[in-house]
């Protein structure tokens, strides 16, 4: 957190440095310009440059190091510039100097107060953008290790979930005939909630796949060929639906075939699951191109979902009917969002009750 002062001409540096000791503020004063991106490069909270010094070759020089920094890092630079009347020039100079990003102006002769306040409120703001960091990756960690739990308990719990399996279907045929109705019913209920906790695992280890998508530029892919994919996947619950699905012209995008046709499965399956009783189900697959992006809607004449929930739907485990209508675990939506999050794309839904719901997902194209 100390301060770099770059002021070769005179006492400048000298005194601005004693200005700030005055306040317990750590300072360095390096000799030239290489010595201030030395200096810069081993760790400072702000830095104090006069107009004089930023030459064309340090500017260059500057703002290739400011551009090297982590995304977290906003260097603060307070920059001492001339006084007396403005002028064209001096505004050129000035809209050059804040080019370089987190700059504050100062004019000369400036006020030791001005120079301790500016000073002041550069390393707070420095200081916030360390916690800042401090923070994020916290919340990588916690992410990274959640999801490694996702994926060993949906391996783990496999095998004793597989025992009482094996062992209720064992029993139902050994001695289903011999139990009363009362037992027939409890070991029904065994083995359907057996049947259950399968697809959860089955869905969480899905997720904690989408969950580790590895960050890296994917070449485009027609959309077309991965929302076939998901409609062969689909067809026994078209068929069953009697859904009329109409599909628009496709896009390219920037994500791998797989992930895409799970998100097209996911999003026209719950249209299937939520459709209305009275009416014939219509969904709707179009896609356009827009500031870089491909985007997909998948739209039908549903049930539809309340304001309310338009975001609580993508949260892992969240459903909305437990009144055993709809079946399901309530992560589909959770993994379309996590798929398309990883590729830096987004996934919304326009949705009134009863009328249906177009569900909305951008990816790079």
């Amino acid at each position: 957190m100390r301060v770099l002062v770059l002021a070769p001409i005179g006492r400048d540096a000298a005194l601005l440095a004693d200005t700030l000791t005055a306040l317990q503020i750590d300072t360095a004063i390096p000799g030239d310009g290489p010595a201030l991106l030395r200096m810069l490069a081993e760790g400072a909270g702000s830095a104090i440059i006069a107009e004089e010094s930023l030459t064309a070759p340090l500017m260059r020089a500057l703002r290739e190091w400011l551009a090297s920094q982590p995304a977290w890092s906003d260097m603060p630079l307070l920059i001492l510039t001339s006084g007396g009347r403005a002028t064209r020039e001096s505004h050129d100079r000035a809209q050059e100097l804040q080019a370089l990003g987190n700059v504050t102006l100062i004019e000369r002769p400036a006020r030791p107060d001005t120079v301790q306040s500016a000073a002041r409120a550069a390393l707070r703001a420095r200081m916030r953008q360390y916690e800042i960091r401090s923070r994020q990756e916290a919340l990588v960690q916690a992410n990274a290790d959640l999801e490694q739990f996702a994926y060993s308990a949906s391996h783990d719990l496999r095998e004793p979930l597989r025992s009482i399996a094996i062992y209720s279907d064992l029993l139902a045929r050994s001695s289903g005939p011999a139990l009363n109705e009362k037992s027939r019913e409890f070991l029904c209920q065994i083995q359907s909630s057996a049947k259950r906790m399968y697809g959860l695992l089955d869905d969480l280890l899905t997720y904690a796949h989408a969950s580790s998508i590895p960050e890296e530029r994917v070449e485009p892919v027609h959309a077309l060929r991965p929302l076939e994919i998901a409609l062969e996947n689909l067809a026994g619950a078209i068929r069953e639906s009697h859904a009329q699905i109409s599909i628009g012209p496709m896009p390219c995008a920037r994500i791998h075939e797989s992930h895409l046709s799970q998100v097209f499965q996911n999003l026209i399956g719950n249209a299937i699951k939520y459709r209305k009783d009275d009416c014939a189900l219509r969904i709707e697959v179009s896609a356009r191109e827009a500031d870089g992006h491909a985007v997909f809607s998948v739209a039908d004449n549903g049930i539809g979902v309340e304001a309310a929930y338009k975001e609580t739907i993508f949260g892992i485990f969240k459903r909305l009917h437990a009144d055993g209508k709809y079946s399901g675990n309530g992560i589909g939506l959770a993994i379309c969002k996590r798929i398309v999050e990883r590729y830096h794309g987004r996934i919304w839904v326009d949705s009134e009750p009863g009328r249906g719901s177009n569900f909305f997902f951008l990816v790079p194209n």
